[in-house]
């Protein structure tokens, strides 16, 4: 098969169409009209002598055929680079281009840059700038959502990046016990027995009850009652508000709880750990997704610190590695 230069356009509807699944949305992306677009999926038939996307036995858009899924990511790849040849000086202007970013990693990290992220994305008051967030991470095929296109950026622990990919470290952080106010064990200093005879939710996206935070307190023969183990970190601060539950989270994490939420500082010592965020190299040059990672690092310089009520405040927080969210 040999592609002429006339056929470049059918390459672009065709990453359009394996990202979509869908002839009517692809169409709209690409401002052509849906007639348009389907004579083009006819052509690129031909040209690979391949069904490519094929309706879904659900009747609900398309399903690629496996010669489609196999080209998905090296076509990306390829659009990308001739994207970056285009632009030569590498500039992307987020008031004006088009773009969408995927967002994946731990709950923590996730909760913790999604709200700025946003914001930031609103002030430039662009439509067509767009971020999904993936919380989440454990047991998945990182490298394979990166080749696939189904991420662009990895939210989670130095030492949960793999080796394979870039990396820049954004920010240590401590963990902090928060509880609404009012809560009935009042406002003073936090003891570790007290910390432990508390009430505890957990936010794990696989339904732990336990995880290395009651492994620490075991080292020191001590365990803590966990009562509520919650699927995402949206729940904690509506559930804290509601009950007399208490929850470990990230220091920057606590403005995303909203009113009504106290921070304590924990009565032990833990061991630190910083978050970082990774890329596959086929993205390190790509213009917007340098921005991206640019303004995630503006944003990690901004994070503040928790303004506690009580507790003793370590010279130099450390963060908690925990692999499966809140502990």
């Amino acid at each position: 098969m040999n592609l002429k230069p006339s056929d470049l356009p059918l390459l672009v509807s065709l990453d359009m169409l394996l990202e979509e699944r869908n002839v009517t949305r692809a169409a709209s992306k690409l401002h052509v009209s849906q007639p348009a677009l389907s004579a083009q999926l006819a052509r690129l038939r031909r040209l690979f002598n391949d069904p490519l996307l094929v309706p879904s036995e659900t009747g609900r858009g398309m399903v690629p055929t496996p010669k489609a899924e196999e080209m998905a990511a090296p076509l990306r790849d390829a659009l990308s680079q001739l994207g970056t040849l285009a632009d030569p000086g590498g500039a992307f202007d987020p008031v004006r281009d088009a773009a969408t970013f995927r967002i994946a990693g731990s709950t923590s990290a996730v909760g913790t840059f999604a709200l700025p992220l946003i914001q930031s994305f609103q002030e430039k008051g662009n439509r067509a700038l767009k971020v999904a967030f993936r919380a989440g991470y454990e047991d998945q095929d990182v490298l394979g959502l990166f080749e696939s296109g189904e991420i662009d950026i990895l939210l989670v622990p130095n030492e949960d990046v793999p080796s394979s990919l870039k990396m820049r470290q954004l920010m240590a952080d401590e963990f902090v016990m928060v509880q609404r106010a009012g809560h009935p064990r009042g406002t003073h200093r936090l003891s570790v027995e007290e910390y432990c005879s508390l009430s505890h939710m957990v936010v794990s996206s696989s339904g732990r009850l336990e995880g290395l935070l009651d492994q620490h307190l075991k080292q020191r023969g001590l365990t803590r009652d966990v009562l509520v183990s919650a699927s995402n970190g949206e729940s904690i601060g509506p559930m804290l508000n509601a009950t007399d539950l208490v929850c470990t989270v990230p220091q920057s994490m606590f403005d995303s709880l909203g009113a009504g939420i106290e921070a304590y500082a924990l009565p032990f010592d833990i061991p630190d750990t910083a978050l970082a965020m990774a890329w596959h190299s086929r993205l390190d040059k790509q213009p917007a997704h340098r921005w991206l990672r640019e303004e995630l690092t503006r944003i990690s310089r901004g994070l503040h610190p928790t303004r506690h009520t009580g507790g003793q405040i370590y010279p130099f927080p450390p963060l908690e590695h925990l692999r499966d969210g809140y502990h």
